[in-house]
This record gives structure tokens, sequence and C-alpha cells, in this order.
């Protein structure tokens, strides 16, 4: 059964624990809401020194992961769609409603273990995988089959 790899509804918070940690990327390609974001700093941007003046929000350059971007480099989630060469936000920490992998790819996740990004959207893998980057932890069980989601407390 095929499992839907984003929330149709975008970034569905429900929490930020009072304290969002919101950043503003510069999209390198379209970005849906609710997506997993990837990126890095811009080839030949100008250095960030001590000073906060030295830094801009171009500095930082995001895209959607896809399942050839590694889990190493996601920071965060979409908030809203953004266009490819606009700025937008990406959630780094919260709880979300994040769709669960394929109960045959992935298997279940797991309330109270350790998440991760896992291809396309905002699809999220369990602990029980092996994964090169941790993004948050599951709050509630999720099935793994279609349309199944988990509350995350995301902590890129």
């Amino acid at each position: 059964m095929a499992v839907s790899t984003f929330n149709p509804y975008g970034a569905v918070g429900i929490a930020d624990g009072g304290t969002p940690r919101i950043i503003t990327v510069k999209a390198a390609t379209n970005i849906s809401g609710g997506m997993w974001v990837t990126g890095s700093g811009v080839a030949g941007a100008a250095t960030v020194i001590s000073g906060a003046d030295s830094f801009a929000s171009s500095d930082i350059e995001g895209w959607a992961a896809t399942a050839a971007v590694t889990n190493s480099g996601t920071f965060g989630i979409a908030l809203q769609d953004i266009a490819s060469g606009a700025y937008g936000p990406c959630a780094m920490r919260g709880i979300f409603l994040m769709p669960a992998g394929s109960l045959t790819v992935l298997g279940s996740v797991v309330k109270g273990c350790p998440v991760a990004p896992f291809g396309l959207g905002g699809v999220i893998g369990s602990s029980t995988l092996s994964f090169d980057c941790y993004v948050g932890r599951a709050l509630t069980d999720s099935s793994g089959h279609a349309n199944s989601f988990s509350a995350v407390s995301l902590n890129c």
C-alpha cells in the first residue's frame, strides 16, 4: 500500500514549547510546506564574521529533501510553500504531525523513540533503523499504514 509522502495540510504545528526556533532560508528549489528541508551555506557568499550584522538570510540556502539527500543535512521542515529563489520559514523546533514511513519499509513508529527524516516529504522513520541524524522524538504511536501520522517533537 502506498504511503503519502507528505501531510496534505502542510506543516501542522500543534505546539512550540513557548520557544519556537524558526530560521529563514532562500529556496534553491520549490519547497512544499511540511517537507523536510536540507541545505547549506551559499557558495561564494561572504564569510560570516563575529558580528551579527555579517549574517543575512541569503547565507543559508535550502531545498526539499529527497530520497537522494542524506539525512545528515536536514535542519527542519518548511512551514509554508516556498518558491524557488524566494525566502521562507523553516522550523527547527516544535511539535508537528508527521507522516510515518511505509510499514513494509520502515515499520511502525513507537512513542518515545527517536525519529529521523526518511526520503520524500515529511516522512519519518523509527529508531529501529540506522540513520545519520535523528531530528526528534515520537510523542505518539503510528502504525506506518497509509495516512498514518505521529506527533513528533522536532529538535534539529
